[in-house]
């Protein structure tokens, strides 16, 4: 084994027994193969934790993280492997989902991209990589080469930006960060939903971000994804289908953001946010957050934290001059 720290693979399953061999398998395949698996399962009642206890028997470096909480979620569930990952001393950690495949360069081209931004950054710099994805269907058949391109999301190829505070726009599948990140994403923040958005949100405001374009995940594509990708014309013929729906989930969305911009201040405050930063989020607090529809709507217009597309954005402002019904009670510290 390398004498490098291992890379902490965090993996939370729930019922996935359908697509769970194929991804352990495109781990074994990794050609980075210094690396621990932390599991943890989330209640299932299919034979998820049978196939883990056995894949745990045949190749040590898979870790069952025991967790006597109870059903969870997804997010609170990889919160429980991030904590359990800093417990462990890991320096680096990669975010993995039971129904994809990663490509078998993933962890040495991720790894060696987040070396290469520590070696340019001050210590303790908070850093993020992520790649693009493919998506693939049940059959492994390749659905579109590039999950940004396809989601109308070519930015997130660029870099991180403001738009980050408006949309969960990156999935945590395609995430590699260090250790300085966990640190700073640890604890769970009250009212934080969404561990991939959060850990985005810090490496970008407060850290760094680097960008590997190549799809090094086939993103699954299935009925029973808990958050599943879809291209433009998808959501247009879906909220064509569903306004209510979607409107619905634009305002959760729109007062998630909110929350994650409050908790944001609170966990790095005014001096710990990156120039620009630290006015799109009091921006996000204190204006998207207003109490006065029309002030929120304004915010929207003119203010600098917009989604990605015109579409989004005109679902942001029907979501903005709704009911503020969503938003935090104290502000002070994927649609």
């Amino acid at each position: 084994m390398s004498s490098e720290p291992p890379v902490y693979i965090l993996l939370a399953t729930y019922n996935g027994e359908r697509f769970l061999a194929a991804q352990l398998d495109s781990l074994v395949a990794q050609d980075h193969g210094n690396w621990i698996l932390l599991v943890r399962d989330d209640g299932s009642s299919d034979r998820t934790p049978q196939l883990v206890e056995r894949f745990a028997r045949s190749d040590p470096r898979v870790r069952i993280v025991a967790s006597h909480a109870g059903r969870l979620g997804s997010a609170a569930s990889f919160f429980v492997l991030m904590q359990q990952a800093l417990d462990d001393g890991a320096r680096y950690f990669a975010l993995c989902d039971q129904d994809d495949v990663w490509q078998p360069d993933k962890l040495s081209r991720q790894h060696a991209a987040l070396r290469g931004l520590e070696r340019a950054s001050p210590p303790g710099t908070a850093a993020l990589c992520w790649s693009d994805l493919s998506w693939i269907d049940a059959g492994d058949r390749v659905l579109a080469g590039s999950h940004f391109h396809a989601a109308g999301l070519a930015t997130a190829l660029s870099g991180a930006g403001p738009w980050l505070l408006a949309m969960n726009a990156v999935p945590g599948c395609a995430m590699f960060g260090n250790r300085a990140l966990l640190e700073r994403a640890l604890p769970q923040p009250a009212g934080v939903e969404h561990h991939d958005w959060w850990l985005v949100l810090l490496a970008a405001a407060s850290g760094r971000i680097r960008v590997i374009e190549a799809p090094l995940v086939g993103y699954r594509q299935h009925a029973a994804n808990a958050v599943g990708a879809a291209s433009l014309r998808d959501k247009l013929l879906n909220t064509l289908r569903s306004p209510a729906r979607m409107l619905a989930q634009g305002r959760t969305t729109y007062w998630q953001a909110v929350v994650n911009a409050t908790c944001l201040r609170q966990r790095l405050g005014r001096a710990g946010l990156a120039p620009g930063w630290d006015s799109a989020v009091e921006h996000a607090v204190e204006q998207l957050g207003a109490a006065s529809a029309w002030r929120r709507l304004r915010a929207v217009m003119r203010g600098p934290v917009r989604r990605l597309g015109w579409a989004r954005n005109l679902l942001m402002l029907a979501s903005a001059v709704g009911s503020a019904a969503g938003a935090p009670a104290d502000r002070s510290g994927r649609t």
